[in-house]
């Protein structure tokens, strides 16, 4: 059996090498959903909107209405799970991320949801490092019954 010649990399050491930049990729995306949950906490709404895509546009809100939809809100805590394989597409990569999510309104109610979010962020040569960012794409995130 031949050994792999000085100075080349073998097989399994480029797919751990893989491996582990793909979990700090995905660990990185997930640490967005922290971000924006810890805004939301401290009531930073316009901070919040900005972790969506195309500058809070993919929200589908106005900041306005983004904003509007905490009013009632006194507090939020998200868990989040193990993170799907990342994907590429057309010069993006794609991660869905699971997530459990508690909120307290001023009322004193509280509910629970889950779901996931869809995190995106631009590969391509001359992206700008906004658009190499993680940004929340899309969520699919219900109340639990």
């Amino acid at each position: 059996m031949s050994q792999p010649a000085a100075g080349s990399t073998s097989a399994p050491a480029d797919a751990a090498a893989q491996a582990s930049d793909s979990t700090e990729d995905a660990n990185a995306a997930a640490n967005v959903i922290r971000d924006y949950y810890s805004a939301i906490n401290e009531r930073r709404y316009e901070d919040a909107y900005h972790l969506w895509g195309s500058g809070g546009a993919a929200s589908g809100q106005t900041l306005e209405t983004f904003r509007d939809g905490f009013a009632s809100t006194t507090s939020v805590e998200v868990r989040i799970g193990i993170s799907g394989p990342i994907e590429g597409a057309a010069g993006s990569r794609y991660v869905e991320i699971p997530v459990w999510i508690a909120a307290v309104a001023k009322d004193g109610l509280r509910q629970s949801f889950s779901g996931t979010y869809t995190m995106r962020r631009a590969v391509v040569d001359g992206a700008t490092a906004e658009q190499r960012a993680w940004r929340i794409y899309s969520a699919k995130v219900r109340r639990d019954t």
